[in-house]
């Protein structure tokens, strides 16, 4: 697949070029299907455009505006793909979260984006023509939600132009092409789908097969044979759960897997592999960039190298350098930023360069190689958490004193907390699902009668592990503590 230059005058295929596909398509491949959810509810390209023209009407006559920011709490259906092309086809910017998020957590993203604009995702009834080109927006911008810094969510805002031509360029070296079905198991609403499977198989004329989230992975396996889906896109935890529901035959379509999110264990992929006959590939991205790195099919050593039009570079005690440091990374198109936090897009940024906060290597050859994290944010069940966030509200909690998170090897996601006789463990559990998605809430939640510390302050974890192998906690970890990994 070759792809165009973008109208933008900087080369960049944009949000132009992206809604210019979907009326090619619509017109070339009309009977052919979109977009397929679970529930069975589907759009062929020629229903997709009718449905998206006829919910901007209805968006329209709403009083969204060009500009204007619309969050919408976005699940894996057919009706939030149509709202958000909707949204930006009115020139709008759609600002994508969780529909599970809790009341807290949505007011705090609405107010970081400045905004009082929600919309429920809907596929409006009447028919319309396809909209015409906006006026010129305030702000040719999406929003996408990431990970916490200091207990604060982050609503990131990227441009058409970076996004779509990212995701086009991925689209490339991982070879998608109309015939494709791209299965997709994570949420719509993060970066990994939104730039894996949403934009390059539309903007390909492929087609998007919806997994329920969140998936059953002993039902992937049966999805995978009755979709017969050519790509599938998801994180590691769910390629090695769905292993055991796998059918007792290989899956002759599936000809490539990609996987996101956290380290791709060795294990999983040949054992995928051997179940599937499909290879299973690793990919490196972060919301404010997009894909940077990817182990594209046919590479000589298996291993992520950089995306066309991305660059990337290490960092070392102050200094650029070829060794291994903290990884920074630049990518076409005018830059990311944090709404609501201009001091932390400030901070993200160092001579145009964005710090990824992974720390590896990056050789001549394009070869990316991840070897840590610089912060403490963690992976639980491919979903990335900040643990400050998770302590500020347990803090908040009437009679705790002090708390920390962590993620373990044997005893997975705990919370380990100081608090007075009052506190119970399922006082704590009920305070946190009232303030914090489900997946954020640690498995564990570990009453202690203190956080033991150096001499300078720091948190000394090994004795308050070994408290749980004492009180025989940590001697049947819990079956999902392999999802959990500290990155």
């Amino acid at each position: 697949m070759s792809a165009p230059a973008g109208p933008n005058g900087r080369g960049l295929l944009d949000r132009a070029a992206f809604f210019g596909r979907l009326r090619r398509w619509a017109a070339e491949r009309p009977a052919v299907a979109a977009v397929i959810a679970a529930d069975g509810t589907a759009l062929s390209y020629r229903g997709l455009a009718a449905a998206v023209a006829a919910t901007a009407a209805h968006l329209r006559g709403e009083g969204v505006r060009p500009g204007e920011r619309v969050a919408i709490p976005t699940d894996n259906g057919v009706a939030s793909i149509v709202t958000i092309l909707a949204t930006a086809a009115v020139g709008a910017v759609p600002l994508l979260f969780d529909a599970g998020a809790t009341e807290q957590e949505r007011a705090q993203l609405m107010r970081l984006a400045e905004t009082r604009t929600c919309v429920q995702p809907l596929v409006a009834p009447e028919p319309a023509a396809w909209p015409e080109p906006a006026a010129p927006p305030v702000s040719d911008e999406l929003a996408l939600v990431t990970s916490g810094t200091n207990g604060l969510p982050k609503v990131v805002g990227k441009h058409w132009a970076a996004v779509v031509d990212n995701s086009i360029r991925f689209a490339q070296v991982a070879r998608y092409t109309g015939d494709d079905r791209v299965l997709c198991t994570t949420p719509l609403h993060h970066a990994f789908a939104f730039g894996v499977v949403l934009v390059p198989t539309l903007f390909t004329g492929a087609t998007i097969v919806l997994a329920p989230h969140p998936p059953l992975p002993s039902a992937l396996g049966s999805l995978l044979a009755e979709t017969r889906a050519t790509v599938m896109q998801s994180v590691p935890f769910l390629y090695a759960a769905a292993l055991e529901g796998m059918p007792s035959h290989r899956l002759p379509d599936l000809r490539l897997c990609v996987s996101a999110g956290e380290p791709l264990p060795a294990a999983v992929k040949a054992a995928w592999r051997e179940a599937t006959g499909a290879s299973l590939h690793d990919q490196y991205g972060a919301t404010e960039l997009g894909q940077i790195a990817f182990a594209a099919p046919g590479s000589l050593d298996d291993t992520c190298r950089l995306v066309p039009g991305v660059r990337a570079r290490t960092r070392l005690d102050g200094e650029w350098s070829t060794a291994e440091g903290e990884l920074f990374v630049r990518v076409p198109g005018p830059p990311s930023r944090y709404l609501g936090q201009p001091g932390l897009t400030e901070q993200s940024y160092l001579d145009g360069w964005f710090r990824t906060g992974d720390w590896g290597t990056v050789d001549g050859s394009g070869r990316v190689v991840v070897t840590g994290r610089v912060s403490r944010r963690v992976v639980v069940g491919g979903r990335k958490v900040d643990p400050a966030e998770v302590e500020s509200l347990v803090r908040a909690m009437a009679g705790v004193r002090d708390c920390v998170v962590a993620v373990g090897d044997d005893a997975g996601y705990v919370a380990f907390v100081v608090a007075e006789a009052s506190v119970t463990e399922l006082g704590l559990r009920r305070h946190l699902a009232a303030l914090l998605s489900s997946y954020k809430i640690p498995r564990r939640l570990h009453l202690v009668a203190e956080l033991p510390r150096t001499r300078t302050g720091k948190i000394r974890m090994g004795p308050l592990w070994q408290t749980l192998t004492d009180r025989g906690a940590a001697s049947s970890p819990p079956a999902s503590a392999s999802e959990e990994r500290a990155r």
